[in-house]
């Protein structure tokens, strides 16, 4: 199983075409918010699911925490603004441990990272839109393998 983790996107249609060229073989996407319409309007035009939540520059009604399991590992997905998270990992790592999740997927920072922290895996996809940090990718890979997720940067295929 592979899945694309995306977020931070804020309405940018190229970002979506970009993010749909980079991300072929994918069976799942997961959007950190910041225009979680974004997100409905990649699984429509891809057909592949696609996990949301509401960022702090999403206005209409969505959960800003969503909980799931895939291939039994618990996953915690926030866009982390209500967490500090430009601030540092702690308070995000504590919702995560009390939620019992294996990986916490969150955005709002802009800067794309993939961390242990407490156990946990973390992953920031950054933005595609408005990068912050020396790193601009068009998101993250997690690869299921011999049951762990193996994490990388994807970088932006323009073809």
């Amino acid at each position: 199983m592979k899945v694309g983790i995306i977020g931070d996107t804020h309405g940018s249609q190229a970002a979506l075409k970009t993010i749909i060229n980079s991300f072929k073989d994918v069976e799942l996407f997961i959007h950190t918010g910041d225009h979680w319409q974004d997100a409905v309007c990649l699984e429509k035009k891809t057909g592949i699911p696609v996990f949301t939540v509401k960022g702090n520059c999403d206005y209409e009604e969505r959960a800003s925490e969503l909980c799931f399991t895939l291939k039994g590992k618990n996953f915690f997905l926030t866009h982390g603004h209500l967490y500090g998270v430009k601030y540092g990992l702690q308070t995000l790592a504590y919702r995560a441990e009390e939620l019992g999740a294996d990986y916490c997927v969150f955005g709002h920072t802009h800067q794309a990272l993939i961390e242990n922290y407490n156990n946990i895996a973390f992953f920031n996809p950054g933005s595609i839109v408005w990068p912050r940090g020396e790193n601009y990718f068009a998101g993250i890979i997690l690869d299921y393998r011999e049951n762990i997720f193996i994490s990388q940067f994807k970088n932006i295929d323009m073809d």
